[in-house]
């Protein structure tokens, strides 16, 4: 998988040259194909059905594991689907993203080949737009684009019924895309949660692992416990920026004040570093307030806050209200280095990637076009 993803970063790299000697091709976005995954919390072979005779059977791809969604994908940009419906959790949808990118680049890749050595006639491939089911366990990418019912959702989609697209750029990480990730409170809270979920056999209790319940039951007996007895690793960091960037100003109303390159934004110990080019974790937890304040930039946060602080503020931090300016520092850049002093666990997209040392967070090269399911809104 590391040299698909690494002849990938290498097509992407090359794509200004290769759009100056062919033209690129958008697939029809009244093609649409669904990416269902059978793991998300709310799927099921009923549901599966039901959304099969929305879009057709034939259009309808129902992945149990990672293989199978590797190759749908690839089936998905052969076909030349343009909207491609992601039906699970943020997860599902940042790895279906991450999929079908790289066979787009893959098959760029060689048509731009085939042009170079052989003088045949090709075009490039342009990504699909992508739409979101919300049928997940967090689902943060869901109040972004108004996803609420899985079926009538796709029916709307399908029949065009008032929905638009909208760009939304992504972190790269690892070779990888994504809306959202971090390193602290969120990505040990996550660990915890896989943990008691994985332990977790009685029917009765099984649903609530699988809801907003199950973290708060992490957080209370595997958490918090760690924090507060030391037993959790300290996150040690420091931070550099590596392109352009601002820095929000609490003391000031949130003004937005400019910052230079390579300039170290932060050092010392933290209990959470992330980012997104979206405002929100799962279940409306809206983190990164200041996500889409400028073009092209994600919002990073450094909080120092103790786990006592963060609990006992937890409304304001939820709504994206809560300011501390000593100890919560808000950035909007597109281009960071973390440099930790003992590794770490790292999650993006809710889901949790194991552990880090050394990351290079920066905006994609190219955004993601993603349908938004808002309704207009009626002229009073």
């Amino acid at each position: 998988m590391q040299a698909m993803l690494t002849q990938a970063a290498g097509a992407r790299l090359s794509k200004r040259r290769r759009l100056e000697v062919l033209a690129e091709v958008r697939p029809d976005p009244r093609r649409v194909a669904v990416l269902l995954n059978k793991n998300a919390r709310k799927v099921s072979d009923r549901l599966a059905r039901t959304l099969g005779s929305v879009v057709g059977k034939g259009n309808l791809f129902y992945s149990r594991t990672l293989e199978e969604a590797e190759g749908y994908a690839r089936e998905v940009v052969q076909r030349g689907y343009g909207t491609v419906v992601c039906g699970g959790g943020d997860g599902t949808l940042a790895r279906s993203v991450n999929l079908v990118q790289r066979y787009v680049d893959e098959a760029n890749y060689w048509r731009y080949e085939r042009h170079r050595r052989f003088g045949e006639h090709q075009s490039l491939l342009q990504a699909p737009r992508f739409a979101f089911l919300s049928l997940g366990t967090g689902n943060g990418i869901a109040r972004v684009v108004g996803a609420r019912d899985a079926v009538r959702d796709l029916e709307r989609i399908v029949a065009d019924d008032g929905v638009s697209a909208r760009q939304v750029p992504l972190v790269e990480v690892d070779g990888e895309r994504c809306f959202f990730l971090g390193l602290g409170y969120d990505s040990l809270l996550l660990n915890h949660y896989n943990w008691l979920k994985a332990r977790t056999q009685s029917p009765l209790c099984r649903p609530m692992m699988h809801s907003v319940m199950g973290y708060f039951a992490a957080l209370l007996t595997r958490t918090l416990p760690a924090v507060i007895s030391g037993r959790a690793s300290s996150l040690d960091v420091r931070i550099i920026s590596r392109g352009e960037g601002w820095y929000v100003n609490a003391r000031a109303g949130d003004l937005v004040e400019a910052i230079e390159s390579d300039r170290v934004l932060f050092e010392g110990r933290a209990t959470f570093v992330g980012a997104g080019t979206t405002p929100f974790f799962g279940y409306g937890f809206k983190i990164f307030p200041f996500a889409g304040m400028q073009p092209g930039m994600m919002n990073l946060r450094i909080a120092a806050l103790s786990a006592f602080t963060a609990l006992s503020h937890l409304p304001s931090l939820w709504n994206g209200a809560y300011r501390n300016p000593s100890q919560v520092f808000d950035f909007l850049v597109n281009d960071i280095e973390i440099e930790l002093v003992q590794p770490y666990p790292f999650q993006h997209s809710g889901d949790a990637q194991g552990m880090r040392k050394n990351l290079r967070w920066r905006i994609a090269d190219e955004p993601m076009e993603i349908v938004d399911l808002h309704r207009p809104a009626k002229n009073p």
